[in-house]
C-alpha cells in the first residue's frame, strides 16, 4: 500500500478505536492511553498521528460524520418522494450497532458544541447537509403535488431533523419506551402526515419503508 494510503488507513483505525472506547468509556474517561489500548498499539503511535486528545476527538468526529454521509447519499433515489425520505430519515437512526456505536459518541460529543467554537462549527455543518438534503425532497415534492398545500420545505425539513434526533436520544436513553419498530413508525406516521396520509399501517413494513428497510445495509458489530 503506498504510503499516503497506509497513512490515512491508520488514522481510520485510530478513530475508530477512539469511538469505540468514547462509547464504553464516555468522552471525560477515554486517554489517549486508553485509545492505544483499544487499538493494540503504543500510545507513541497514537501520538504520531494525534499530538493531543482534542485533535483526536476532533478527527474521530469527522471519520463519524463522513460515515453518517456516506450512509444518507448511499439511498436508492426512487419515488415516491414520501418513501425516499422515509428511507433517507431512517438512515440517521440507530437501527444497527454500529449506528448505536456511532449516536452514542454523539451524544457524548453533543455538549461540547455549546462551548467548544470548533465542535460547534462541525456539528452545525453535518445538521446543515442533513436538512439540506429533506428540503430538497420536501421542495420536490411540493413540485409534484405530493406534499399537503401551504407547508414550507425549509421548516418542515428542520422540524422532521428535530424529530429524528429526539427518537435518537430516547432510543438510546429509554429504549424500552422507544424500541427501533416504535420509532420507524413514529417517523413514518410524522412523514405520512406531511403528504396527507392520515392512517399509516402498525406494521413493521409500512413503518420501514416500501421496500421494507432501512435503507442501510447493515454492518453488524
Amino acid at each position: 500500500m503506498p504510503r499516503t494510503a497506509d497513512h490515512d488507513e491508520r488514522k481510520r483505525q485510530v478513530a475508530e478505536a477512539l469511538l469505540r472506547t468514547v462509547a464504553r468509556k464516555g468522552l471525560a474517561k477515554t486517554t489517549l492511553a486508553d485509545v492505544a489500548d483499544e487499538l493494540g498499539a503504543s500510545v507513541g503511535l497514537v501520538q504520531r498521528y494525534f499530538r493531543s486528545k482534542s485533535a483526536l476527538l476532533r478527527f474521530g468526529i469527522e471519520h463519524m460524520y463522513r460515515r453518517s454521509e456516506e450512509r444518507f447519499r448511499e439511498v436508492e433515489l426512487d419515488p415516491p418522494l414520501r418513501d425516499l425520505l422515509q428511507r433517507l430519515a431512517l438512515t440517521l437512526l440507530p437501527l444497527d450497532e454500529e449506528r448505536r456505536l456511532e449516536l452514542t459518541v454523539w451524544l457524548e460529543f453533543l455538549p461540547a458544541t455549546i462551548t467548544d467554537p470548533e465542535m460547534a462549527e462541525l456539528h452545525a455543518y453535518a445538521t446543515g447537509q442533513v436538512v439540506s438534503g429533506f428540503e430538497q425532497v420536501l421542495t420536490g415534492a411540493g413540485k409534484t403535488g405530493e406534499l399537503i398545500e401551504g407547508l414550507e420545505p425549509g421548516p418542515e425539513a428542520r422540524a422532521l431533523y428535530a424529530l429524528v434526533d429526539g427518537l435518537t436520544i430516547h432510543q438510546l436513553t429509554n429504549p424500552d419506551l422507544y424500541d427501533d419498530t416504535g420509532a420507524r413508525l413514529m417517523l413514518r406516521r410524522h412523514i405520512d402526515r406531511l403528504f396527507g396520509v392520515t392512517e399509516t399501517a402498525d406494521t413493521d413494513e409500512t413503518a420501514e419503508g416500501a421496500d421494507g428497510d432501512d435503507g442501510v445495509d447493515a454492518k453488524e458489530s
